[in-house]
């Protein structure tokens, strides 16, 4: 039966003692919902001495963006700090009283969802201040065998794009982790603890296991295989669906032209997405409350081969139904429109603004992603399938 690292790691704790600081957040629960840190609190080896969050926070329901302030779990009574707010990486005194860090957060697979972010910032802490760092292994609900969307261009370095990888990367977070281990040279006392029963799958990706809601907007692992190119749309004027039941498959604003986007979007898309068009009211974020016009995306097999040129494709064929409507937003503090930051390149915006043809689009911006591709393979913990 499968079993993620957190199960794993449970049935095969020695009895050595450890101070330890959980990197955890509402995802970091067993079979039966109990979570990381109520475990590590009941467990006579180990000695919570506080947890450290991502994005979202503890209960990973903060709004995308939001910083985090710190808190407390007055149950266990022990610190809560946020690594979303002022803080991004622990500081050396922080890790002084500890013996060891354990991170267990699912994860999606892809670049600009900052949980990874929070995983390089975890590892280098953890590598100046000679801590060990235990990962308690998840899948990687993309199937962990596609790799998809440009590399990142280090100008074009932020918190939503930290580690020189493609959009969609094809690894566990304890593969990933080995990875940047070697590849910048950490020197990280790291252990994996891997999934048992585990094989990476485009035919059956998702383990026969809860799902633990991530943030606000993964609800399901069905948003989770579009999110790698729709989320683009969080760089333009256009809702990404939020709040619906099906967030970054809903697309759209109020003055949406849908049935002639619908109509030119099908002559672009793979096979195996279905686009319907649809009217929704995002309850927060862009046009929160508002009625929508816009596109539903769909597909009945268990993996998106395509998901970041399908969502090329839905900007490219609502910039060609709506000419001169389209808007490549920008953020507080950033040089460049927010989507150069997600697709770790400005060739992705210039391309579509150009009018290419999504393939072309996605064909001219993979330098590197072959080289990554061949990198990787040396790193993976799991069998292919």
């Amino acid at each position: 039966m499968f079993k993620p690292g957190i199960e794993v790691f449970f049935d095969q704790l020695s009895t050595q003692k450890f101070r330890v600081a959980a990197v955890t957040n509402f995802t970091g629960r067993n079979r039966q919902g109990r979570h990381l840190v109520n475990l590590i609190a009941a467990h006579p080896s180990l000695q919570l001495v506080r947890i450290f969050t991502p994005e979202h926070g503890f209960t990973s329901d903060a709004p995308d963006g939001e910083h985090v302030a710190d808190s407390h779990h007055a149950e266990l009574e022990v610190p809560v700090v946020s690594l979303y707010g002022d803080l991004k990486k622990p500081n050396p005194e922080m890790l002084t009283d500890l013996d060891l860090l354990i991170y267990d957060i699912q994860d999606v697979g892809v670049r600009f969802y900052t949980y990874i972010s929070t995983l390089r910032n975890i590892m280098e802490a953890a590598g100046e201040s000679k801590k060990p760092l235990w990962i308690l292994d998840r899948p990687d609900i993309l199937g962990g065998i596609e790799v998809e969307g440009p590399m990142l261009a280090p100008e074009f370095t932020s918190f939503v794009g930290h580690l020189p990888i493609p959009v969609r990367y094809g690894m566990t977070p304890g593969e990933l982790a080995q990875w940047w281990n070697e590849t910048a040279s950490l020197n990280v006392d790291l252990k994996i603890w891997k999934c048992h029963e585990y094989v990476c799958s485009n035919s059956s990706p998702v383990p026969d296991f809860p799902w633990f809601k991530p943030s606000p907007g993964m609800p399901d692992t069905a948003t989770a295989q579009f999110y790698p190119g729709t989320c683009l749309f969080e760089g333009t004027q256009l809702s990404e669906g939020r709040g619906t039941d099906a967030p970054f498959r809903t697309l759209g604003a109020p003055w949406v032209d849908a049935r002639t986007w619908a109509e030119e979007l099908r002559q672009h898309l793979p096979e195996e997405i279905e686009i319907s068009t649809c009217t929704f009211v995002p309850t927060f974020s862009k046009f929160a409350n508002e009625t929508c016009h816009g596109i539903k995306l769909a597909t009945k097999l268990p993996i998106v081969k395509n998901a970041f040129l399908t969502g090329i494709a839905a900007i490219y064929s609502f910039i060609k139904t709506h000419p001169g409507k389209i808007e490549f937003s920008g953020r507080p503090n950033l040089k460049y429109p927010f989507i150069d930051y997600l697709a770790g390149t400005d060739g992705i915006r210039k391309g579509l603004v150009n009018l290419d043809k999504p393939e072309l689009i996605v064909r001219k911006n993979r330098d590197g992603v072959d080289d990554f591709n061949n990198s990787r393979q040396n790193f993976l913990l799991y069998p292919r399938d």
